[in-house]
Parts: C-alpha cells; sequence; structure tokens
C-alpha cells in the first residue's frame, strides 16, 4: 500500500478486519478509495462485500482444487490470475464463483455479460429482456438499499446492454430502466452527470407513449419526469428544474384522481405540493408554500394511515418540512411546534417499516426544525435528531445527508459554546461535503467553521 494514499489508508483503518488477507485488502482498498463513488461510507460497503465473496470462495475451497487455487491466488492479491482461472465457467460451483470474482475485481461489465449467458440459456425464448429487466431492478434495490457500488454499477450495465438491444415496443422500457439506473447513482454521486443523463432517457421515454392510448403509461412516465427534475431542482437549487416537475406532477394529475386511482393520485399530489414548497422557500413565496400546506390537506384525508402507512407518514413529513419552510419564508415560528409534532408521528409509523433511509431524511429534517425553534428552544431536541438520523446507520447516502446531520450536530455545539466539539463535527462533515464543492450544505458548513476560526 502507497504510504503517500491517505484515502487507502485511513479505508483499512476504518475496515478494520484483523483476518482479512493484508494483500487482497490493500488492493481492493486502492480500488474503492480511488473508485467511482467518492463517499467514504460507500467505499467501506464495497470493501466489505467484496472481501465477503472473497470469504465465500474461500470456505468452499475445500472441496474444489480449482476454488482451491483461486482463493489462494486472491488471499495473495493477485484478483487478475485469480479471475483467469474461472474464465469460461460455465457450471456449479465456478460459476458462481466468477461471479463473486467479477465483484472482486470491480468488474461490473464483465458480471453483466455473464449474468445475461446465464439468463439466455435459462429463459423461455423471448424471455430474455423481461428476465434482465427484473434482474436488473433487483440489482438496482439492492445496491441502494445497502449503499453497495459493485451492485449499483451491475444494474447500470445490465441496463446498457438492454437499451443496445432493444426494439420496438422494448425501447420505451429499456430507456426507462436506464434512467432509474443512472437516477440512482445520481443520488450517490456529487454533480449532475448521472442526474441530467437520467432526465434525457426519462424524456425520450415519456415522448414514446401515446396519452390517449396508453393514459396510465403516459401518467407514469410523467412521474419518472416529475421526480428528476425535483432531484436536481432540490439538489442544485435549481428553480427551472422546479417549475418542470410541478409541471410534470400536473399531468399525472391529469390521469389520476382521488376516486379511481388514490394511492397514486395522493404520490403525485404529495409530490407536487413538495416541490411547491421548496419553490416557495427558494423564492420567498408563502402563496406557494400555503397552497402546497393545502395540497398536503388533501392528500391526509385521503390517504388511510392503517391502509397505507408508508405513504401516509411520508405525507405527514412532507407536510411538518412544508410548515418548516413557511415559517422560514415568513419569519414567524408559529408553524415550527406542528412541524416537530407531525414528524414525530410520521417517525413513529416509518418505525415499524423497514425504512431506514426514509427516517434518517425524516430526523434529519425534524433536527433543522427544532434548531429553528427561538431562542435555543430545540437545542436538546434537535441535538437528538440529528443523532438518531446518524444512528440509523449513515445509509441514507444521497447528497451525503448524513454529513449535513453531522453539521447539524456542529451547529448545536456552537451555539452551546462547545467550540471543540463543533469544530470535530464540522471538520468530519466538511471532507465528505467538499466532494461536492457546489453544494449548499457545503458552504453552510464551511460558515460555521468559520465562525470559530477554523
Amino acid at each position: 500500500m502507497p504510504a503517500e494514499d491517505p484515502a487507502t489508508a485511513d479505508l483499512i483503518r476504518r475496515l478494520d478486519a484483523p483476518d482479512a488477507p493484508l494483500p487482497l485488502v490493500q488492493a481492493l482498498a486502492q480500488d474503492f478509495a480511488t473508485g467511482r463513488f467518492p463517499d467514504p461510507e460507500l467505499a467501506l460497503n464495497g470493501l466489505r462485500a467484496a472481501l465477503a465473496a472473497a470469504a465465500e470462495t474461500a470456505a468452499l475451497a475445500r472441496e474444489n482444487e480449482t476454488l482451491r487455487a483461486v482463493a489462494a491466488r486472491n488471499a495473495a492479491g493477485d484478483r487478475a490470475e485469480a479471475a483467469a482461472l474461472l474464465e469460461g465457467a460455465s457450471e456449479e460451483p465456478l460459476l458462481s464463483a466468477a461471479l463473486r470474482q467479477d465483484r472482486i475485481c470491480a468488474a461490473p461489465e464483465q458480471a453483466a455479460a455473464r449474468h445475461i449467458a446465464r439468463l439466455k440459456a435459462a429463459a423461455p425464448a423471448g424471455g430474455v429482456f423481461r428476465a434482465t429487466v427484473d434482474l436488473l431492478y433487483e440489482k438496482l434495490e439492492a445496491g441502494e438499499k445497502a449503499g453497495d457500488p459493485f451492485d449499483m454499477l451491475l444494474a447500470l450495465e445490465l441496463a446498457k446492454a438492454l437499451y443496445k438491444r432493444a426494439k420496438g415496443g422494448e425501447l420505451g422500457q429499456a430507456q426507462t430502466s436506464l434512467g432509474n439506473c443512472h437516477q440512482i447513482i445520481g443520488q450517490f454521486r456529487p454533480g449532475r452527470k448521472h442526474l441530467d443523463l437520467a432526465a434525457e432517457l426519462f424524456t425520450a421515454a415519456a415522448k414514446a407513449v401515446a396519452r390517449t392510448k396508453q393514459p396510465e403509461n403516459w401518467a407514469f412516465s410523467q412521474h419518472n419526469l416529475g421526480g428528476i427534475h425535483e432531484l436536481i431542482g432540490l439538489r442544485h437549487r435549481d428553480g427551472a428544474m422546479l417549475k418542470k416537475a410541478i409541471k410534470a406532477y400536473a399531468a399525472v394529475l391529469e390521469v389520476f384522481n382521488s376516486q379511481a386511482a388514490p394511492v397514486e393520485w395522493a404520490n403525485s399530489t404529495a409530490a407536487r405540493a413538495n416541490v411547491r414548497a421548496a419553490l416557495g422557500r427558494m423564492t420567498g413565496d408563502s402563496t406557494l408554500i400555503d397552497t402546497a400546506l393545502a395540497d398536503l390537506d388533501a392528500v391526509l384525508e385521503v390517504l388511510k394511515q392503517a391502509d397505507h402507512p408508508a405513504e401516509w407518514a411520508s405525507a405527514l413529513a412532507t407536510r411538518a418540512l412544508a410548515r418548516r419552510h413557511l415559517a422560514e419564508v415568513t419569519g414567524d415560528a408559529a408553524p415550527l411546534p406542528a412541524a416537530i409534532a407531525e414528524f414525530e408521528a410520521a417517525d413513529a409509523v416509518l418505525a415499524g417499516l423497514d425504512a431506514p433511509a426514509e427516517r434518517a431524511r425524516l430526523q434529519h429534517n425534524l433536527g433543522l426544525t427544532a434548531l429553528a425553534l427561538p431562542e435555543g428552544a430545540g437545542l436538546d431536541r434537535a441535538e437528538q435528531a440529528f443523532a438518531a438520523a446518524l444512528a440509523l446507520g449513515r445509509r441514507d447516502h444521497a447528497d451525503y445527508r448524513w454529513a449535513e446531520s453531522l453539521t447539524g450536530l456542529g451547529e448545536v455545539a456552537l451555539l452551546r459554546g462547545d467550540t471543540a466539539t463543533a469544530k470535530a463535527h464540522l471538520t468530519e462533515a466538511q471532507a465528505v461535503l467538499a466532494l461536492d464543492p457546489a453544494s449548499a450544505a457545503l458552504q453552510h458548513c464551511a460558515a460555521l467553521l468559520k465562525q470559530i476560526g477554523a
């Protein structure tokens, strides 16, 4: 391991796996420390998953001579030589070992080709396209949930292969699948490259669907457009994108209504309200936020908590966030206690569901809301909420919100006069937020550090 590579050294230190083969650990850590996902938490996730794959091969090595040789080369850090021993594998257990080796070698393109070959051998005639779609979403969802870079990149490679081969009616599905991959990856990476690619793909897919012939598919394509424009607009404070998102969500509501499709109507109405409130905050327009609150009142009248707990909790948290935006724009703190109560009620519901990322976002916003209470009245509650967001495993990596929660803890400490604790939290947060130099979160963190002369 090069002594001048502090990122790799730090990754190995945080791994804390004394029993793992050091040559392999060093080779993998170098890959992930300098890889396509700069977030150090994702790098650690990728390193652990690759080591687990190597350990699985080693555990099976007693029963197979080839696997013994593969395990030995992996342990020595010779991953390419280990992969060469598995080249052309077509039967178990070597085929599964080859797929694990693709992860160890950070070769998602090779893994995608191997998966597709396996699907061609097993899927019925004409079923390879559908089977590939199902597999890529399985990998994409697993990668997003676990913060696993390899699974996300594998899904992207599967989607690229699908897109190249798509014909006729398959093209729209292929564009949407590829767009979804770019959108998820874009949430885990700084900059706009992947998000803009997703927007282009969703736009193309939407143009290919005729509203008169396929109204529901057209509505879903508009919802995809709304989602990507909302994400870009919120992350990059782009008001034009937020306006596009509002227009797209409004188009969805031309197809779905609260009587015939209450869940679809509620989700799109709540999404539009969230964007309206964010745009109102950005422009200082309280009327937009009032409209958003009225829409969310209507959503919560239609949705029943017992029937749709996740959607109900999301809508309630969105209304709480809109209340905070209203308080910020008007300078009137009166909506803040109600917002805190709604965040807490929504979290109580999500606590019974498998939703760590959603809860982390909610707790972070609860912390910001408590922090906004006048005269420091909410400092204790803010500290609890930011700590709760971090305790959820730092798994909400989208736009590095865990680092923003560290910033929140730093601000709490600063307001209490504990500059040593504030500096520690803010310095750690700044190192991660700096991966996206244009982010507002970085600017806020830097301003707080400046206050304490750091």
